[in-house]
């Protein structure tokens, strides 16, 4: 290490270790030691885990000390333009589609967070760290913090899939943005970010269908203009420094850092009063293994049939950043590195990994870093993916009885949707909705949607008046201007019921106090709370 001057500069070397093999050695500034990756077989995956290394040398690496310093509420850029969309957010006209995103953010925000502005004295502080004075709609400004976050990610999430997606990693998603805005102007960005927002990259590239589906944080294509396109393009210009590769290069530096950059993104006082703890690694690290899913549990089981730790089934009901579910992937990586099993590993953690959470921002956040601990996985799976982390609540799923019989209840901003019960367990919901999808970007009308519905399936009378009206609740939005996510958001909330039954259930369980539910949401869950004992516990009735 001759050549590197002073120890500071050893962190930006590599090491490569070349026989019949290949490992990796990084200099860890946090624990003053060197880190060995590997010994790997020389597999394409490694050939290309080995230029991306060397591409990074000459990049930042996507790590939180580097993104604060870019990305954060002390960087002047940040500041206009969550600025910019706030100023967008105030003035969105009432039952414009943004419109209609944003309350039913609102709804969902405060449903989980049991957030009430006029009882948070800590507001005024995040006012004053983005520059925002005078009469302060609260609402409209964490919204803007979460649209601006959530295009980060986006952002994050595409140099990803541009990296991995057929082993195309000397491309670039954000120089192709970049190109479009230089080349087109507004319209060349506003045409790229559609694409964006609507998961295009993510399924040409990975056959990922769901990453971006049914996302609130789309609105600000609604209102682009050149102020705000200029400050996108100057946020992916910044991004473009950045090397994307790092949580697979340095999985140690790069760990849950999207969740640190959102802490610093709202001051600390207002995220504990919303209930918006992240589990630390180590506490999250200590639940797994005290359930049983330690790496050495699963070596024992893997014993007998090394298939057997890969078939169980985990689930985080309420996964937030989802730090429980990246933590037990690196495990099974690990476990499917000592069985030779990395070609078998992603198809069994897409299946049996999964989270639930209620927050939109957490559901984006936890599909990136689940994205970014499987990417390099993705080419051994085969068909349409899933990155299996569901905007849904765990628990409920509000039922009636109707005129047409029993049915579940979504409820939104944009008026209650209503399923037949009989539909989702006949495991008919997921097909049925493809179809309502496709029908409505044809724009058929009611009767059309009834006789395909009819020639597809058995369905009882009750079940196909339903169904139409659910139609034609959905085809209304879409000649308002108003749909595009409600039939992902419908898809989403019913992910508790359709994902079968899980062998382990591990988290950190939200907290919210009764009292500051939603009013709506206590009447709804209070079946729940009668059926469990809790009503007298917390005086319910």
């Amino acid at each position: 290490m001759q050549e590197a001057g002073s120890k500071a500069e050893w962190p930006r070397y590599l090491g490569v270790i070349v026989s019949d093999r290949i490992a990796f050695v990084r200099y860890d500034p946090r624990t003053d030691a060197w880190i060995l990756r590997g010994p790997y077989e020389i597999r394409r995956e490694v050939v290309v885990k080995l230029v991306e290394a060397l591409r990074g040398l000459r990049r930042k690496p996507l790590d939180v000390e580097h993104l604060l310093r870019d990305f954060g509420p002390k960087s002047q850029h940040t500041v206009k333009l969550v600025r910019a969309l706030y100023n967008k957010v105030v003035r969105l006209e009432e039952g414009s589609r943004a419109k209609l995103l944003f309350n039913d953010w609102a709804r969902l925000f405060r449903q989980a967070t049991g957030y009430r502005p006029e009882e948070l004295e800590e507001l005024p502080e995040l006012a004053r760290e983005y520059g925002i004075s005078g009469a302060v709609n609260y609402d409209a400004l964490i919204f803007s913090v979460h649209t601006y976050y959530a295009l980060l990610l986006k952002l994050i999430a595409a140099e990803i899939v541009y990296l991995y997606g057929g082993g195309k990693f000397y491309r670039s998603y954000i120089a192709e943005l970049d190109d479009a805005y230089s080349r087109r102007g507004l319209e060349g960005l506003k045409e790229a970010l559609q694409d964006l927002e609507s998961g295009g990259v993510f399924k040409k590239l990975m056959n990922i269908e769901n990453f971006l589906e049914g996302d609130y944080f789309s609105w600000y294509l609604d209102v682009l203009d050149d102020e705000l396109a200029d400050l996108i393009a100057e946020l992916a210009r910044r991004l473009a420094d950045y090397e994307v590769a790092t949580p697979q290069l340095e999985p140690e530096f790069a760990r849950d850092l999207l969740k640190r950059l959102y802490q610093n993104l709202v001051p600390s006082d207002l995220r504990h009063r919303l209930g918006e703890y992240y589990t630390p690694d180590w506490l999250a690290s200590y639940l797994l293994d005290e359930v049983g899913l330690s790496l050495e549990n699963l070596l024992r089981m893997g014993e007998e049939d090394p298939l057997k730790p890969l078939e169980l089934r985990v689930l985080d009901p309420a996964c937030g950043s989802g730090t429980f579910l990246v933590l037990y992937i690196s495990r099974l990586r690990r476990y499917a590195e000592e069985h030779f099993l990395q070609d078998t590993l992603v198809s069994y953690v897409l299946n049996n990994v999964v989270g639930f959470d209620l927050n939109p921002l957490a559901v984006l956040t936890a599909r990136t870093n689940y994205l970014m601990a499987v990417a390099d996985l993705l080419t051994y799976a085969t068909g349409s993916i899933e990155i299996p982390v569901y905007l849904a609540d765990s628990i409920m799923v509000e039922r009636r009885t109707s005129l047409v019989g029993n049915v579940y209840v979504l409820r939104t901003s944009a008026g209650d949707f209503e399923v037949p019960v009989s539909i989702v367990e006949r495991g008919l919901l997921a097909s049925i909705l493809a179809e309502v999808a496709r029908c409505l970007e044809s724009r058929y009308s009611v009767e059309d949607f009834k006789r395909r519905l009819e020639s597809a399936y058995k369905l009882n009378s009750g079940e196909l008046s339903a169904l139409a009206e659910l139609y034609r609740k959905l085809l209304r939005l879409e000649e308002e201007g108003k749909n595009r996510v409600w039939v992902a958001v419908i898809r989403n909330a019913f992910a508790p019921i359709l994902k079968g039954r899980f062998d382990y259930v591990v988290g950190n369980p939200p907290w919210v106090n009764w009292e500051n539910l939603p009013e709506a949401y206590r009447e709804a869950s209070r079946p729940l709370w009668n059926l469990y004992g809790m009503s007298k516990v917390i005086s319910i009735g």
